[in-house]
C-alpha cells in the first residue's frame, strides 16, 4: 500500500504543469519535477544536494531567499509569492522562449523535518495579453485571451466586468454575456481578500506577490485561484486588468506531499519505536545466551552450597537428639557461610539477568573484578587459567556496575571459546590517559583521564580483515546455533553510553586483547554499609506494632518471632486479604512488612489501599527479585523502603528500628 501511494505521488509531481522544487533545511535540493527540468535544462539527479544559488549564480533574489529562510525556520506563517520576472532566471518555455514566472514558497511538513515547497508558474502568456491589451491592439489581443488557459477579466474603477475571455466563462461556469456586468465580489466565496488585493492596485501599487482566492461557481462549488492583477488608463477611464489561474491541481500536489512528509514522519517514529523495542530484546537476549552459557557451573556450585547448608542442619539435629550441643554454633556457622555465598550467587545472577538503564554510581574496578573471580573460574572452567592484574592506586570510574560486570563475563566467555584446547586468561585493571594524538586517530574519544580494563587472550586471534566488524550486531565468527553476534556490540554500547571507550588488538594464532576505557571519576567508591549483630539492635518502645504480611509461612514465622524477642508487638497475615482486613480495623499499626508478591492483591496494592485510610503508615516491601529493576520503575513513593530475599536477621531489624523511628 505503501508503495502504491509512493508511486502516485511521485507521478502527480512530475505530471504537474507547473515547476516544483522541494529544498531542505539547509537550502539544499531534494528535488523538483520533469517540468522545471525541462524549463531549466538541468536534471533533478544533477541538481539533488545543491543550493539554487549554485545552480543558478547571481540570479536568485535576496528577496527569495528571504522568504525561503523564513519558511524553514517558521518565522512565517504567510503563503509569500514573488514574482520573479524583473530578475534574471534563466528558464525557457518548451519553444525555446525567455519564460516569465512568478514564484511562490510553502512550508512543508512541520519541525524538526520542516522543507519548503518552491512553485514556478509561466505567467509569460498572460503578462503578454496584458501587453497587448495595453497596446489597444484588438485583433491580437482578442486572439491571445480568448485562447488562454487562464481566466482573464478586464474591471473598471467600481470593480465590475467590462470583458471576459472563454476561459473565465469556464472557469466560474456562466456564459460570456452572464458575466460582464457582474460585480467581482460576486464571483469569490471571501471578498474580503479580493479588497485587499483591489484597493492595492487601485492605489496604484505593483502587486509583487499573488494572493490565493477561492472562487464561488455559479452551480455552487468552490475553485482555488491564485490573482495576479494590474491597473492601465485608456483615455481618462481607469481598468483593472485580472488574471486568475486555477491551483487547484497545485493544492492538491502540495496536499499529496504534506500527506507523504507526515505520513513518512509517522513511519519514521513507529520504526524508531520498533528498533528500540527490538534493541531492548536483543540487549535481553544476550544476557539470557551468557546466562545459559553459566547453567552447567552454577548448578554445580549451587548443589554444593546446598549440601553444606541442609549437611551442617542435619547434624545439628542429630547433635541436639544426643544432647551433645558444644558443636552447635561450628554447624551454625558453615550453614550461614554456605548460605551467605548462595544468596551472593543468586544476588548476582538476578543483576545480570533483570532488564534496567544504567543506573551509573562511582565503581572501584578493582573490587567489583575480585568479587567476580569465583564466578569468573566457573565461567571459563578448569582447562583455563585466571590470571587477575589489578593496579594499586586504581582511579574510580562512573558506570553502572552490573553492566561493568555483564560486560567482563561476555568477554571471558568469548576468550574461553577462543580457546577450545585451553589457555590462560587474564584480566587487568591500570589507570589510563588518552592524549590529544590517540583523540586525532579515534574520532569519538575524548582526550583525557581512564580507568582501562584489559581482557587478554591467549585464542585463537581475529584476522585483520574481520577486526573492523566485531563490535557490528549480529556479526560473530562462531558457528551457526553457538553465539547471536551480540556480545561485542552490546560492550561497545556499554562503553559508549558511559562516555568511554573501546579498542581491540589481536594477532592470528596468538591471542586479543580487548581494551575498556571508562572516564575517571573524581570521587569515592561506595563502600557497603556493615549491620550490627541482632544482639546490638536496639529493642522496640512499649506498644510499638508491625503488621507481617508473607505468603510463606517459614519466613513469615521467622520475622515474627524476631520481632517479639526485640518486644514488638507483631500482627500476621498469610496473604494480601487478610492483611488488608487488619489494616482496616482499629487496631494501632507503626509499620507495614510485606513481601511484593502475595496472593490475592499484591503487597503494592496492600500498601497503596492500607493508605486510603492511614496516610501516613510506613511500609518495608520483602522482594525476592534485584531491587534496583524494580526502583528503576518508580515502585517506591515516600514512607516506603525495600529489602531484598535472602537477608539477615540483624539487617531486617535494624531497618525496621530505622523505619519506626524516622516516622517519629
Amino acid at each position: 500500500m505503501h508503495q502504491l501511494e509512493d508511486e502516485l505521488l511521485s507521478a502527480v509531481f512530475d505530471s504537474v504543469d507547473t515547476g516544483l522544487i522541494v529544498l531542505d533545511g539547509a537550502m539544499r535540493v531534494i528535488a523538483w519535477n520533469e517540468w522545471f527540468a525541462s524549463a531549466s535544462g538541468i536534471s533533478c539527479q544533477r541538481a539533488v544536494g545543491r543550493t539554487l544559488d549554485e545552480l543558478f549564480p547571481g540570479a536568485i533574489s535576496p528577496g527569495l531567499k528571504s522568504a525561503i529562510a523564513d519558511t524553514l525556520t517558521a518565522a512565517s506563517s504567510r503563503i509569500l509569492t514573488h514574482s520573479l520576472h524583473p530578475f534574471i532566471l534563466p528558464l525557457q518555455t518548451r519553444s525555446g522562449r525567455d519564460l516569465i514566472h512568478n514564484v511562490s514558497v510553502r512550508p512543508l511538513g512541520s519541525p524538526p523535518n520542516l522543507r519548503c515547497l518552491v512553485h514556478v508558474v509561466d505567467v509569460t502568456v498572460a503578462v503578454q495579453r496584458e501587453q497587448v491589451l495595453r497596446e489597444r491592439q484588438n485583433a491580437r489581443y482578442d486572439a491571445v485571451v480568448n485562447s488562454a488557459p487562464d481566466a482573464i477579466l478586464t474591471l473598471d474603477s467600481q470593480g465590475v466586468i467590462q470583458l471576459a475571455n472563454p476561459a473565465a466563462a469556464r472557469e466560474f461556469g456562466y456564459a460570456l454575456r452572464e458575466l460582464v456586468g457582474l460585480e467581482m465580489t460576486t464571483l469569490l466565496n471571501v471578498p474580503e481578500t479580493w479588497n485587499e488585493i483591489w484597493t492595492s492596485v487601485l492605489a496604484g501599487n505593483v502587486m509583487h506577490r499573488s494572493l490565493e482566492v477561492t472562487a464561488k461557481r455559479k452551480d455552487g462549488s468552490v475553485s482555488f485561484l491564485e490573482v495576479s492583477a494590474a491597473r492601465w488608463q485608456s483615455d481618462t477611464r481607469t481598468f483593472v486588468t485580472v488574471i486568475l489561474r486555477d491551483v487547484n491541481e497545485r493544492r492538491a500536489a502540495e496536499e499529496a506531499l504534506r500527506h507523504l512528509n507526515q505520513t513518512l514522519e509517522e513511519r519514521v517514529e513507529e520504526r524508531t519505536q520498533e528498533l528500540l523495542r527490538a534493541e531492548d530484546q536483543l540487549r535481553q537476549a544476550q544476557k539470557m545466551e551468557a546466562v545459559g552459557q553459566l547453567t552447567g557451573g552454577i548448578a554445580h556450585d549451587f548443589n554444593n552450597l546446598l549440601a553444606g547448608i541442609v549437611g551442617s542442619l542435619d547434624l545439628m539435629q542429630t547433635r541436639i537428639a544426643q544432647g551433645r550441643t558444644e558443636q552447635i554454633e561450628r554447624y551454625a556457622k558453615a550453614a550461614m557461610s554456605s548460605a551467605q555465598r548462595a544468596a551472593a550467587l543468586t544476588h548476582r545472577l538476578l543483576a545480570f539477568a533483570r532488564r534496567q538503564p544504567l543506573d551509573p554510581k562511582p565503581v572501584n574496578a578493582n573490587q567489583l573484578i575480585a568479587s567476580m573471580e569465583d564466578l569468573l573460574r566457573r565461567t571459563i572452567g578448569p582447562l583455563h587459567a585466571l590470571e587477575i592484574v589489578t593496579a594499586g592506586g586504581l582511579w574510580t570510574t562512573l558506570c553502572d556496575s552490573n553492566q561493568l560486570e555483564s560486560a567482563v563475563l561476555n568477554l571471558a566467555i568469548n576468550a574461553r571459546d577462543a580457546m577450545p584446547d585451553g589457555g590462560k586468561l587474564t584480566i587487568e585493571t591500570a589507570n589510563a590517559f588518552l592524549d590529544d594524538a590517540y583523540g586525532a586517530v579515534h574520532h569519538d574519544v575524548v582526550p583525557g583521564q581512564y580507568v582501562a580494563i584489559c581482557i587478554t587472550d591467549t585464542g585463537m586471534g581475529i584476522p585483520p580483515d574481520l577486526i573492523e566488524r566485531v563490535f557490528e550486531p549480529f556479526f560473530t565468527t562462531k558457528p551457526i546455533g553457538q553465539g547471536t553476534g551480540l556480545g561485542l556490540s552490546m560492550v561497545y554500547g556499554f562503553a559508549k553510553q558511559s562516555e568511554g571507550h573501546v579498542k581491540i588488538y589481536s594477532e592470528v594464532g596468538k591471542g586479543t586483547t580487548i581494551r575498556i576505557y571508562l572516564p575517571r571519576h573524581r570521587g569515592a567508591a561506595q563502600e557497603e554499609q556493615s549491620h550490627p549483630s541482632l544482639i546490638e539492635v536496639p529493642r522496640a518502645e512499649t506498644g510499638e506494632t508491625v503488621l507481617v504480611v508473607e505468603d510463606e509461612p517459614v519466613i513469615r514465622n521467622l520475622i515474627v518471632e524476631v520481632l517479639q524477642d526485640l518486644g514488638y508487638r507483631a500482627l500476621e497475615a498469610p496473604d494480601g486479604p487478610a492483611g488488608l482486613k487488619i489494616l482496616q480495623s482499629r487496631q494501632h499499626i507503626d509499620l507495614l512488612v510485606t513481601d511484593v508478591g502475595l496472593p490475592g492483591i499484591n503487597g503494592r496494592q496492600l500498601a497503596d489501599a492500607a493508605r486510603e485510610t492511614r496516610p501516613r503508615l510506613r511500609v518495608l516491601f520483602i522482594t525476592g527479585y534485584a531491587e534496583n529493576a524494580t526502583l528503576a520503575n518508580g515502585f517506591l513513593d515516600p514512607g516506603m523502603e525495600m529489602i531484598t530475599k535472602p537477608f539477615a536477621i540483624e539487617v531486617l531489624a535494624s531497618r525496621i528500628r530505622a523505619i519506626i523511628q524516622g516516622t517519629r
